[in-house]
């Protein structure tokens, strides 16, 4: 274990190289677990099934007694490459040129991972292994697909296992002109609808004799994002509606359909609730199909996640602080909710937590890369951070 090599932008590439489509772990979860454990940490494999979900292997480590009680939250699954003729090297091979390393994974979020683990390797032997404190790796190989055996399950182990937990950093890429510019304090939450309006089949000719779905369902949806949900506030934009797909399945141009289907993606902020979101559609369509004969309007949902926020805290503080000591840059970084859903929905409730990390640029596209500087820059802050945390403080 002593010839482990430590060096955030080898250990990008030694864990790019490692397939982890999801829920396949590939050995990305080894080669940390083996890291960690040079470094004395213990390391608890948790594998979690069921709930109508595939099996996902997931890594616990920890080290240290008592005093506060810091951890890192982190996915090793990615998402598939696409058509891999696509990329300008294979999407596994972790390829350098220049100052770019090219991978799967590479931004989203392997590089996060190592820089946090070469971090905790230089102030560990710097200030040993009894800082005054403990410090936490908490990694999934299920944040890409349904989530269900991951993330979520790893905090309820941790509550039957009576660990508490003070501040978790999760580190998604959030970073927008330059490393740390920009922390991730909350989320929207998001909801999908799935309409389904029922009419009366007919032929094209006839339509007096029949009941377009289509002509009501366009009817809903213009309805639905005429106005705002609302204005947004201090910390989250406005509420975001869009309508990913209107699907009617028929091929005949002569024949007018019985039923005709649309989803709705609504991420929402604090202002809202899924149940105040349902109530808004079932009124919206009550407004439009309540006076109409031979035609009518269902729904379901389904909630990934609700919107949250932590205001600023500790954590946060801290992470400011390292950010403006390391870069030497006399600004702030923002403070923002944006962006999609992340495993900090199922922190939120244990700790305070936000997320730090690489710059949001390429993630699930062709050609997915990371600067060596940007990772370089993220180790440097991710070890101020350990610095202040537990030392400084």
């Amino acid at each position: 274990m002593n010839n482990l090599n430590f060096d955030p932008i080898v250990l990008t590439q030694n864990l790019v190289k490692c397939p982890s489509v999801t829920p396949k772990e590939a050995g990305a979860l080894d080669i940390i677990e083996s890291h960690l454990k040079n470094l004395s940490f213990t390391c608890t494999r948790l594998p979690f099934s069921g709930n109508n979900s595939y099996e996902v292997d997931n890594l616990f480590a920890t080290i240290g007694s008592t005093g506060k009680h810091l951890a890192f939250a982190g996915h090793t699954d990615v998402v598939p490459p696409g058509n891999e003729k696509s990329w300008k090297y294979h999407p596994f091979s972790a390829t350098i040129e220049n100052d770019k390393l090219y991978g799967r994974g590479s931004e989203d979020m392997k590089s996060n991972i190592a820089c946090f683990i070469s971090a905790t390797n230089e102030f560990i032997s710097k200030h040993g292994k009894d800082f005054g404190g403990k410090l936490s790796y908490i990694i999934t190989n299920d944040e890409e697909g349904e989530a269900i055996n991951g993330t979520q399950k790893i905090m309820e182990w941790t509550k039957k296992n009576n660990i508490t937990i003070d501040h978790c950093i999760v580190g998604e890429p959030t970073s927008s002109k330059v490393i740390g510019d920009k922390i991730k304090i909350g989320r929207r939450g998001s909801i999908n609808f799935f309409i389904k309006v029922k009419g009366v089949q007919g032929h094209t000719a006839n339509g007096h004799r029949a009941q377009n779905p289509i002509h009501f369902l366009i009817q809903l949806l213009k309805k639905l994002i005429s106005e705002p949900l609302d204005k947004g506030n201090d910390y989250f934009l406005p509420t975001s509606i869009q309508i990913p797909t209107i699907d009617v399945g028929n091929t005949a141009f002569n024949v007018i359909p019985e039923y005709a289907t649309a989803t709705i993606n609504i991420r929402f902020n604090d202002q809202h609730s899924s149940e105040s979101l349902i109530n808004w559609l079932q009124k919206n369509i009550d407004h439009i199909f309540s006076n109409i004969d031979n035609a009518s309007c269902t729904f379901t949902s389904e909630l990934s996640a609700t919107s949250f926020i932590n205001k600023p805290g500790h954590l946060s503080k801290v992470m400011s602080k390292s950010f403006t000591e390391t870069t030497g840059k006399n600004i702030k970084p923002e403070l923002a909710t944006d962006g999609g859903t992340s495993d900090a929905r199922f922190i939120k409730d244990y700790c305070e937590v936000a997320e730090l990390g690489i710059r949001n640029q390429t993630l699930h596209k062709v050609d997915e890369f990371v600067y060596l500087s940007d990772i370089k820059d993220l180790n440097a802050i991710y070890f101020r951070i350990l610095e202040n945390y537990f030392i400084n403080n």
